[in-house]
């Protein structure tokens, strides 16, 4: 099945390796980089910006950078400004997971601000809320003055997920992410032209592009981010009680695929937004009535798309929460136990039991075919939430969620491909056929899904690399992004495997 495309790949990623993660779990592979204490953030004022403007941005930090509110200073030159800063949310060591920062800039003056970190600041301002630095409404929503941080404090950060800058990702799989993942071509303004229809809004389009503004460190992906987090927020409909009675998407008020929790509080980390943590906090409480996480093995209802949303629901209410953590945490917990349950059951024939996928019978999944299986590209929404859930809790938790990652990699790098290479759109278990994918747009969650396995294996299985090699070359070869919704899923977990593969 190796090419010369896999041939080329395969040392893409050989020049760097290390750990990078949360404390106490298994860190994926990756290079490991940590905040560096001084860097310069650009300014990008609108041109309704006044001469002296608030500027209010929030930095993502990496564990152990940053202990205390205060300490972070703003300079203009050489000149300290008087500034204010807090800490939005805390890693399970007590470092800051991000901090916000305010500071009043002379933007006809300054387009960049120099931020060192550790020491503390002079303080001299008060925090105003970050709707009073803010102009229009729903999609028109932008701060009057952008801040735009650089890609390597961003990606050091891990707050997406593991993470490359952009010039750290060598050819040809520079080429083939630039390709697919193109943040300029399917941003805002395309998708507000066809916002009116459901489909267009999976699979948490904040998100994805709050993973490009990550590996770029540029604008675009930013400012797409921004507006879509206002204008998915703004349309939800809030009961007294601030618990959601609806989300806006058309037609789609209460579908569990859905609801973005991580999309809402990965812009609370990046704004300090609080109206985003609450946000996020709520739809979390609707995931809960919403989904039951355990499955039975009959044709009721459940597909590795729903089970990773509502984990991921409760995983970033989780870390934004500053009022919510046990009972965010309990249903994690819960979500988990379900999850590695049905994947170790023994059902559908399945004889080997290192290597499973979460398997439910196509009915469950909503479709006709004859044979029980998975989904493989709709697995990289699952795995994303159980890796996510892994770096959190860290000690034998971890162990046991990065084993059953290991097992979903290896079935779907052995049994989830056509004997071309193409990964399958569903992948029978116990022997049973599989279904092709006739559109080439799920190489990336595929090649996603086995090189977090390949990770979670401590980097120990050649069998992975391979496939997760053969796999990215396949997406260069003959992915393609033809339409806004196949854009979104294809960038939204499966541009963290070149910094897995690192």
């Amino acid at each position: 099945m190796k090419s010369v495309g896999v041939l080329l790949l395969l040392g893409v990623w050989s020049s760097c390796t290390g750990t990078i993660g949360e404390p106490g779990g298994r860190p994926s592979s990756g290079p490991r980089s940590v905040t560096p204490r001084r860097f310069d953030v650009a300014l990008v004022a609108r041109d309704s910006a006044s001469s002296v403007e608030r500027v209010s941005f929030a930095i993502p930090l990496s564990r152990g950078v940053v202990v205390d509110d205060r300490a972070v200073q703003v300079f203009v030159g050489d000149r300290e400004l008087p500034a204010a800063s807090r800490i939005l949310a805390r890693y399970p060591d007590d470092s800051a997971r991000s901090i916000q920062v305010q500071t009043d800039v002379d933007i006809g003056a300054h387009d960049e601000l120099r931020i060192e970190l550790g020491e503390t600041g002079r303080g001299g301002l008060e925090l105003v809320p970050v709707e009073d630095t803010l102009e229009g409404a729903g999609s028109e929503t932008r701060p009057r003055v952008w801040v735009v941080l650089p890609a390597e404090v961003l990606a050091a950060s891990t707050l997406t997920g593991p993470a490359l800058p952009r010039d750290a990702i060598d050819e040809p799989a520079l080429e083939v992410w630039d390709r697919i993942c193109n943040y300029q071509r399917w941003n805002t303004d395309i998708f507000v032209q066809e916002a009116s229809t459901a489909q267009v809004w999976l699979f948490d389009r904040v998100t994805s592009m709050y993973r490009g503004y990550a590996i770029t460190g540029e604008l675009s992906p930013l400012e797409s981010a921004y507006r879509e987090a206002a204008m998915y927020r703004d349309a939800i409909r809030f009961t007294p009680d601030g618990d959601i009675s609806s989300i806006g998407v058309p037609g789609a008020g209460t579908d569990l695929k859905y609801h973005y929790a991580q999309g809402m509080a990965l812009h609370y980390l990046l704004t300090g937004d609080d109206r985003f943590r609450e946000a996020a906090e709520a739809i979390s409480r609707k995931v809960a009535k919403l989904w039951d996480p355990h499955y039975d093995g009959s044709d009721k209802f459940w597909t590795e798309r729903h089970a990773g949303f509502a984990l991921l629901a409760h995983e970033w209410a989780n870390r934004v929460s500053d009022d919510q953590r046990v009972e965010t945490a309990a249903r994690s917990d819960a979500a988990i136990t379900a999850y590695l349950d049905a994947q170790l059951a023994p059902r559908f024939g399945q004889a080997d039991p290192t290597a499973r996928c979460f398997a439910h019978t196509s009915a469950a999944h909503g479709e006709s075919w004859s044979a029980s299986g998975c989904s493989p590209w709709m697995s990289a929404i699952l795995a994303d939430g159980l890796d996510a859930y892994a770096r959190r809790v860290g000690g034998d938790r971890a162990v046991e969620v990065n084993s059953a990652l290991v097992r979903l990699g290896r079935i779907i790098a052995r049994d989830g491909r056509d004997d071309s290479g193409r990964p399958l759109y569903w992948m029978g278990v116990g022997g049973k056929r599989g279904e092709r994918d006739q559109n080439d747009e799920h190489w990336g969650e595929s090649a996603y899904v086995v090189a977090l396995a390949w990770a979670a294996s401590d980097r120990s299985e050649d069998e992975l690399r391979v496939a997760a090699d053969e796999l990215v070359a396949g997406l260069g070869q003959h992915g393609k992004t033809e339409h806004l919704r196949s854009f979104n899923w294809q960038c939204r977990s499966a541009v963290m495997t070149p910094a897995l593969l690192q």
